[in-house]
């Protein structure tokens, strides 16, 4: 008798210790573990934390006291996703979440993604838009939707733009390597006989620091485009969101286009690994 009733105590404390652990419903009714998520939230203060960091500083970002902070990173050490250094004391990413991380990254694929975000961003501005990546002829168009306006023109998918002279050629260039971006302007004037404006340059670096780029077509007159790149994990563009239309149409709309476009490619970029958004003052680093 004794034996019995010490079972049903002990079954009952295991119970109210799982159910103490287990939050009230989340989002979609999903209950979730009180514990999973302290120790994510120690993680994600790893990663913020962008260096090795002192126990204060990671549980001050956790939201939890420094003696709770210091049962998970001991956890998370024991099982690689944290380290700690053994002469400074400090704590940061280990080895598995370095595994997670990089296998993350190549299951990534930032034009399904753009591709994702381009009805919505087409709907939203009324204006066709264009997904672009760089070719050996130039920035070249591989997927277009339409728009609800009537719009007609002779581009199409497997158009290609001047790598220079087109706001979806220097959205891209802007975001690149000096040496890569060097080169590629070199063999565009060498190879398809581009005439850059003499303020390239410049212009690149202003792109860069608003995130996005204008103009008026030299080859087809009346159209205007706008244009703000896809970024990878090291700030590179991969892949160019551009909204073209009537210069008309676009000028009348252009505020409005040019945030909706920042925005979309923000988002893209930042699934992509990217750590730039859009500021008050242009392109920032979260």
């Amino acid at each position: 008798m004794p034996t019995t009733k010490r079972r049903v105590t002990q079954i009952s404390t295991s119970s109210k210790q799982e159910l103490s652990a287990t939050s009230a419903e989340g989002g979609g009714g999903r209950r979730r573990i009180q514990s999973a998520d302290k120790a994510t939230d120690m993680l994600l203060a790893l990663v913020a934390a962008g260096k090795a960091a002192p126990l204060r500083e990671l549980a001050r970002a956790a939201g939890m006291p420094n003696s709770l902070a210091h049962r998970y990173l001991a956890s998370l050490t024991a099982s690689g996703l944290a380290v700690q250094d053994e002469i400074t004391g400090l704590y940061d990413l280990g080895p598995a979440a370095l595994r997670i991380g990089a296998s993350a990254l190549g299951r990534l694929d930032p034009l399904r993604l753009a591709g994702e975000a381009m009805p919505q961003l087409a709907a939203d501005t009324g204006l066709p838009t264009l997904l672009n990546v760089l070719g050996d002829r130039g920035p070249t168009i591989v997927r277009w939707e339409r728009s609800y306006v009537p719009f007609i023109t002779t581009l199409s998918v497997g158009s290609t733009f001047q790598l220079t002279n087109s706001a979806t050629g220097r959205a891209m260039l802007a975001f690149m390597p000096s040496q890569i971006r060097d080169h590629l302007i070199e063999l565009a004037v060498s190879k398809h006989h581009e005439k850059p404006p003499p303020d390239l340059l410049d212009r690149l670096a202003t792109v860069r620091r608003r995130g996005y780029d204008e103009a008026e077509s030299v080859l087809i007159p009346g159209l205007a485009a706008i244009s703000a790149p896809i970024l990878d994990v090291q700030e590179e563009a991969v892949a160019c969101l551009t909204l073209i239309g009537a210069s008309v149409e676009v000028s009348s709309i252009r505020e409005m286009a040019i945030t909706r476009l920042v925005e979309a490619s923000s988002r893209v970029s930042q699934a992509c690994g990217s750590r730039f958004s859009l500021g008050d003052s242009g392109v920032v680093e979260l």
